[in-house]
């Protein structure tokens, strides 16, 4: 495997590396025939995992074509807010078009880097954000040690953050395959810009298929509801 460049293989085409979307939005087309039945069981752990409440604001980054909406708009029918962030045009139509066909009004899908999301943005659909849903972004995320940190900046203090993704610390043949399809790096360690400021924080491994191209991880934890300098005066 070649060296990372903004998290991407360097042996990936220069012409689909981030921040330029048009690979995410040709993957779109495809993207739910591809990946929805190879990644619904986690998208249920993870969802069990964040445990949202009726009244919960959900921050869903980066949301995709929206299938973890699936099973987290349910969740938040009776008053909850479901908000979908991507920066890809392709997978936001689709998401778009999935809010539409099952008629959720409480569901929402807005275009923002998450290295320039800004609490006001966030604050024009949902006053607060209770839980933070990361899926399959930590792996993606040209800068993903800065986007985890703006993201968690977001959340609530005492809210709740899980994050799912894969990892692999030496990829095998499907491995570098999902690296330039997903164009992303699974030998990051993602789950610990979380374990290294969540309370309450866990880890486990997920059940996993050779086409994940290494092992499914669910990280969880909460943030801490006061900082430290405030709980030691």
């Amino acid at each position: 495997m070649g060296a990372v460049v903004g998290g991407i293989d360097s042996d990936v085409p220069s012409l689909y590396c981030r921040p330029q979307m048009g690979w995410y939005d040709v993957f779109s087309c495809f993207y739910d025939q591809t990946l929805t039945s190879l990644y619904i069981d986690a998208r249920r752990e993870a969802c069990l995992a964040l445990d949202p409440r009726p009244k919960d604001t959900v921050l869903d980054l980066p949301c995709g074509t929206g299938q973890s909406f699936d099973v987290l708009a349910p969740a938040l029918a009776d008053g909850g807010h479901l908000v979908g962030v991507d920066l890809s045009d392709g997978m936001l139509r689709r998401a778009k078009e999935r809010i539409a066909r099952n008629g959720w009004t409480h569901v929402q899908a807005m275009q923002a880097d998450v290295l320039s999301l800004e609490r006001a943005t966030l604050e024009t659909v949902a006053p607060r954000v209770d839980a933070l849903h990361v899926f399959l972004g930590m792996s993606a995320f040209p800068d993903w040690e800065n986007a985890f940190r703006r993201a968690w900046d977001l959340l609530v203090p005492g809210g709740r953050c899980v994050v799912v993704d894969v990892y692999s610390a030496a990829p095998g043949v499907q491995g570098h395959m999902v690296n330039a399809v997903a164009r992303a790096d699974i030998r990051r360690r993602f789950w610990e810009p979380l374990e290294n400021v969540a309370e309450d924080y866990s880890r486990c491994e997920l059940p996993s298929l050779p086409d994940h191209g290494g092992q499914l991880y669910l990280a969880r934890g909460r943030k801490p509801a006061r900082s430290a300098t405030a709980t030691g005066s």
